[in-house]
C-alpha cells in the first residue's frame, strides 16, 4: 500500500530512495568484495613487518617463513623522482623488491611519502605546486603496483615534526588527503586507503586527530594507522585504544609501527614483548599489525635506532624471530574468542577457536610468576612455550599452568 501510495503521488521521491538502496547495497557488496579487513583477525593473516630497501630476497622469504603476511616499506618521492615529470622505479629497487614480494606470497603495505626539493619543502606539501607534484606521483605508482589487494598509506606521521616540518600540519595534510585518495580509488580498487599513519597515541596526538576528523579526512580513506610505541608494558595500549575508538567510531584500525629496540630492553624481553604486542592487538579488535622493524639497521649496541630487529645487521634470527614464528604457526587459522578472567587482573588467558571449534589457550602475567587453574573439561593436549619448546599435558576438571611473562600456548585437543 505503502509502495502504491509514493508511485501514485511522490513518484520522484520514491525512485529516488530505490535509487538509493540499490546503490548503497552494491556499494557494500563491492566493499566486501575486495575489502578484505574482517579477514585479518585470523591469524596470522593482519600480521606484517616493516623493512627497507636494499634487504635481500633471502630475508624475504625468511618473513615468510616467520609467517608474515604484510611488508610495510616506503616509496621516497624524492628517490623516484629526481628530474620532474621522470620516475624512476627499476633502478630504485622498487621494481624488484614488488616482484620478490608477490612472489613470496606477500601483501605490500605501501607508503606514498615526504616531499620533493624540486617542489619545495622536502618534508612537507603546503603549496599547490607540490600538491599537484605529489599527486602525479601517486598516481604513477598506483598505475605501477596497484591490483595487488595490497595497502596504499598516505604519507607517515604526518603529526610529527620530524617527517611533517611545517606544524600545525592537519590542515595541509588533510587537503592532501583529499586529493590523492581519490586517484588510489580510481586505478586501484583492490587496494585499502590507510591515513593518516598517527605517531602515537599520547593526547596531543588524539587532538591532531580529532582536527584530521573535522577536516573530513576519513570520508576518504578505508582505514587509519597508528604507531602505538610504549614505554612500558604493551598492555598499556588497551587504554589508549579505548580513547582513540571514542574518536573514529567504527573505522577500523591498524597498528602499522610498533617495536621494541633492545637497547632499551634485552633480546628475551623484546621476543616477549613482541608476542604479547600481537596477541594484545588481536585482542582489542586491531586488524593489522605491523612490527617494527624486521632488521637491525646497524651496528652500534647503544644506538637505539639500529636495535628494532627481528633479526641481526647480519640476518641473524633474534629470539624475537622465534617467537613471532612460534605464534604464526600455533594460531595458524585461528581468531581471538575471549578472555578468560581469574582473580588475578595482570593474568591474561586468551581463548583462540578455528572454524573447526578448537581451541587453543594462550596465558601470560605482567607480573611475577604464578601458578593459575583454569577450568577445563577433561581431556589432553600440549603445552608449546613462546620460543616452541613442547611437552604433552593431561587433565581432569582443571589444569594447573604457570603464569609468566612470556606467552605460552595450551593446544587443547
Amino acid at each position: 500500500m505503502f509502495i502504491k501510495k509514493m508511485l501514485t503521488k511522490r513518484p520522484i521521491i520514491f525512485f529516488g530512495i530505490l535509487i538509493g538502496i540499490i546503490f548503497l547495497t552494491l556499494f557494500s557488496f563491492k566493499k566486501d568484495e575486495n575489502n578484505t579487513i574482517n579477514s585479518y583477525g585470523e591469524i596470522p593473516q593482519g600480521l606484517g613487518v616493516s623493512i627497507h630497501r636494499g634487504i635481500s630476497e633471502e630475508d624475504i622469504q625468511a618473513i615468510a617463513d616467520a609467517g608474515f603476511k604484510w611488508v610495510r616499506i616506503d616509496i621516497f618521492w624524492s628517490s623516484v623522482e629526481k628530474t620532474k615529470g621522470k620516475y624512476n622505479f627499476k633502478s630504485t629497487g622498487y621494481d624488484e623488491l614488488n616482484e620478490q614480494i608477490i612472489a613470496k606470497g606477500l601483501k605490500p603495505y605501501y607508503i606514498l611519502d615526504y616531499g620533493n626539493s624540486l617542489y619545495g619543502n622536502e618534508r612537507s606539501v603546503v603549496t599547490n605546486k607540490a600538491r599537484k607534484a605529489f599527486i602525479k606521483f601517486a598516481e604513477t605508482t598506483v598505475k605501477r603496483y596497484g591490483g595487488q589487494s595490497g595497502v596504499w598509506e598516505i604519507w607517515n606521521e604526518p603529526n610529527h615534526g620530524n617527517f611533517w616540518e611545517v606544524q600545525p600540519s592537519y590542515e595541509h595534510y588533510a587537503r592532501l588527503v583529499e586529493a590523492v585518495a581519490p586517484i588510489i580509488h580510481k586505478y586501484d580498487k583492490s587496494s585499502l586507503i590507510v591515513a593518516p599513519a598517527l605517531s602515537g597515541l599520547s593526547d596531543p596526538s588524539l587532538q591532531w586527530l580529532k582536527q584530521i576528523k573535522k577536516q573530513g579526512t576519513f570520508n576518504y580513506i578505508d582505514a587509519i594507522s597508528v604507531h602505538p610505541y610504549q614505554e612500558g608494558k604493551p598492555e598499556d595500549v588497551i587504554l589508549q585504544y579505548k580513547k582513540l575508538k571514542k574518536i573514529v567510531k567504527n573505522k577500523p584500525i591498524f597498528s602499522g609501527e610498533w617495536g621494541y629496540s633492545v637497547t632499551d630492553l634485552d633480546e628475551i624481553k623484546q621476543a616477549e614483548f613482541l608476542a604479547r604486542s600481537l596477541l594484545i592487538n588481536n585482542y582489542a579488535g586491531i586488524p593489522v599489525s605491523i612490527w617494527y622493524d624486521w632488521k637491525n639497521d646497524g651496528q652500534e649496541k647503544l644506538n637505539r635506532e639500529h636495535n628494532f630487529g627481528l633479526v641481526s645487521y647480519y640476518s641473524t634470527p633474534k629470539f624475537s624471530y622465534l617467537a613471532v614464528q612460534t605464534l604464526t604457526s600455533q594460531l595458524k587459522s585461528y581468531r581471538y574468542l575471549k578472555r578468560i578472567k581469574v582473580n588475578n587482573v595482570d593474568d591474561y588467558i586468551l581463548e583462540f577457536r578455528n572454524a573447526n571449534k578448537e581451541k587453543i589457550l594462550v596465558f601470560w602475567t605482567t607480573k611475577s610468576s604464578h601458578s593459575v587453574h583454569i577450568k577445563l573439561k577433561s581431556g589432553r593436549g600440549r603445552l608449546v612455550s613462546m620460543l616452541g619448546a613442547k611437552r604433552s599435558v593431561k587433565w581432569g576438571d582443571y589444569i594447573e599452568v604457570n603464569m609468566q611473562t612470556s606467552p605460552n600456548y595450551l593446544i587443547i585437543k
